[in-house]
């Protein structure tokens, strides 16, 4: 029983160094512009990244009234996993960006640590206002990804409203999880 209690102990902590080290910095005007352009730049390799192996998605692209592309970085333990990323969402309407925190928590079985991004289609309007001024998801279910393997294998999801496609970077982890994400405004 005490080396259990031990290893929850140890979680809890690592969980609280992430939350806490996650959000206490303030960057400069200067800093925020840097990190701008960086996304920006993200946003745009990814995009060039799916219509390179998936070139079919042009036309979806095309139709959008907007997409979000977050990068993320998550790692799961075997009872609970944790992670967030920082991403561009862009209005294809009036032309704006906006930038975006995410957090993500799990709780299930499985083990991991993964490095991606994820593109979001919006064709729905509201969908992508709430992406902008924040939102939460939930999902639950199995995820395995090993390297890039994942580029399409894993996330190819469409709701009413939104496509999304994952992009594989790098790590491994096979998971049966609830997860929760968070997405909040960035760099106002």
């Amino acid at each position: 029983m005490t080396t259990r209690l031990a290893q929850n102990f140890r979680l809890l902590v690592v969980v609280l160094a992430v939350t806490s080290l996650s959000g206490c910095a303030t960057l400069s005007a200067d800093e925020q512009e840097e990190h701008r352009a960086e996304l920006d730049e993200m946003g745009d390799r990814a995009i060039a990244k799916l219509l390179e192996t998936r070139p079919e998605i042009s036309e979806l692209l095309e139709q959008c009234v907007g997409y979000a592309v977050i990068k993320m970085q998550v790692t799961k333990i075997p009872l609970i996993g944790g992670g967030g990323g920082y991403g561009v969402v862009r209005d294809q309407i009036s032309g704006d960006r906006s930038y975006i925190k995410v957090s993500r928590f799990e709780v299930g079985g499985g083990m991991g640590t993964q490095k991606f991004k994820v593109i979001i289609l919006f064709s729905d309007q509201k969908l992508l206002k709430r992406a902008i001024t924040g939102s939460w998801h939930f999902e639950a279910g199995p995820e395995a990804v090993a390297g890039e393997s994942s580029i399409e294998d894993n996330l190819n999801k469409s709701g009413e409203g939104y496509s999304a496609f994952r992009i594989g970077e790098s790590g491994a982890v096979a998971t049966v999880t609830i997860r929760v994400a968070r997405a909040t405004p960035y760099l106002e």
